[in-house]
């Protein structure tokens, strides 16, 4: 459903959406590798989808109300409702440009504007670093190590060649869980 919904409100729609711009040569920390074109793909991002949760994007607050209106709208033709009290706008300024509170306006509700929020298990942040997340995987990869203190790591007899398969298995997983997106540089 939400695949038929999406092309409904953002088919051929580049004007609201924002480029993403990676590098397909699978070296992540060559920088000299990223700037060399050849290298280099983009595509447009309108909204990242995960469950019964949507993101959207935009470059710009006067690109996102379109985009928010065109959702709203998309919505009331499929006979949904977007929940207000639920609904965040998170604004990244570029850098060295002034911080605005954006006013995105669904249906004629201000949506309330927040630093940061989680999305799906990721803390994305207005500041565009990468802090707030790599705090959150090492608390959450601590809990991990944590909870299985008893049932494996000060159990007798499990061996340390578990022990190490049950750490890769569970514990770094959970630390670097979508660390591929994070701009390291």
């Amino acid at each position: 459903m939400f695949s038929t919904m999406w092309s409904d409100a953002f088919c051929n729609d580049e004007e609201t959406s924002i480029k993403i711009r990676y590098g397909t040569h699978g070296r992540l920390f060559n920088l000299q590798m990223l700037q060399a074109k050849s290298t280099v793909e983009e595509d447009s991002v309108h909204d990242f989808l995960f469950e019964d949760d949507c993101a959207l994007n935009a470059a710009t607050e006067a690109q996102m109300q379109p985009s928010m209106n065109r959702f709203s709208t998309t919505c009331s033709n499929f006979g949904l409702t977007i929940s207000t009290k639920k609904t965040e706008v998170l604004h990244q300024p570029a850098p060295h440009k002034m911080y605005t509170e954006p006013t995105i306006t669904p249906e004629g509700e201000i949506l309330k504007a927040v630093d940061k929020f989680t999305y799906p298990s990721s803390t994305i942040s207005r500041s565009v670093n990468i802090d707030d997340e790599v705090d959150t995987r090492i608390a959450k990869a601590s809990s991990a190590f944590g909870w299985l203190q008893e049932l494996v790591w000060e159990r007798r007899g499990v061996k340390l060649l578990t022990d190490l398969k049950i750490y890769k298995a569970v514990i770094l997983p959970t630390l670097l869980y979508f660390c591929e997106t994070w701009t390291v540089y």
